[in-house]
């Protein structure tokens, strides 16, 4: 990972960085595109098999632009290793109020209900919530070594695109977020750290051999961005025509209805 004050999330990281838009890409590279008469009627580009995909996707990036948006004085480090087994955190957010291990989890149409320590989707409990925690102290862990204190990191848990989140009581350290919530949150926490302190920090959180096995870059995410944007823009595209023939449709049953009435009407009164 390059050593710099702000990590962009456009920048040249790891392979393992957006690994549903990742995924996504390959799988649609096979799909067949629909002909010019199927996108003149805005049938949708994606076949519905990929379409879950395709949301959890949106929500990743969702999550990464929230990041970028924090401002100069945080620095975002992604898909960051913290574990020998090669696990590793979505998202560590280092800035003034302190330390972040963010984990996205997807779950789009699904209901949550948190209790405590407890996560349930749809009724059945996920280890989610022990899993964003396990993660934070392995980062913690890292960071202490690196700049030669003890470090806490919060542990967040960032749900993407949910039906509902019940939270009957609050977990003890983990933030319950959606993609939306993230941002304004990080923001409204209090600073902890100094200028000096937090500088320490970023440089520490910077080096590569901070954390386990980081590798040196191996994709460019810019350009993984710009493919998925531009399929991005043809789903967004293929809505807005499917919009406009159903309001069109509607609108020309309208005329024929008030035409007809207005026939019906005209024969009643000169019959």
């Amino acid at each position: 990972m390059e050593k710099t004050d702000a990590v962009e999330p456009d920048r040249l990281i790891c392979e393992r960085t957006y690994p549903m838009v990742r995924e996504l890409l390959r799988q649609h590279a096979a799909v067949v595109r629909l002909s010019h008469l199927a996108r003149f009627f805005g049938l949708h580009p994606l076949p519905r098999g990929l379409r879950s995909l395709y949301q959890a996707a949106v929500g990743e990036v969702a999550v990464a632009d929230a990041l970028a948006q924090l401002g100069p004085e945080w620095l975002v480090l992604h898909a960051v290793p913290v574990g020998k087994d090669g696990s590793d955190v979505d998202h560590i957010a280092i800035g003034p109020p302190g330390v972040y291990t963010i984990s996205v989890r997807h779950h789009p149409g699904r209901e949550l209900w948190v209790g405590g320590g407890v996560l349930l989707v749809d009724g059945e409990r996920m280890p989610h919530i022990r899993d964003c925690e396990f993660e934070a102290v392995r980062a913690a862990q890292l960071m202490s070594d690196a700049v030669g204190e003890r470090v806490e990191a919060t542990p967040c848990l960032v749900v993407v695109d949910p039906r509902s989140v019940t939270v009957a009581r609050p977990p003890r350290r983990v933030a319950i977020l959606t993609p939306r919530e993230l941002r304004p949150w990080l923001k409204s926490l209090s600073a902890l750290f100094g200028p000096d302190r937090l500088a320490r920090f970023r440089a520490a959180a910077s080096e590569d051999d901070t954390w386990h096995d980081i590798g040196k870059p191996t994709a460019d995410v810019a350009e993984c961005l710009d493919r998925f944007r531009r399929l991005q823009a043809e789903v967004s595209q293929a809505r807005h025509l499917r919009l406009t023939w159903i309001t069109g449709g509607l609108v020309l049953l309208w005329l024929v209805a008030i035409i007809g009435i207005g026939g019906f009407t005209t024969g009643l009164l000169f019959r």
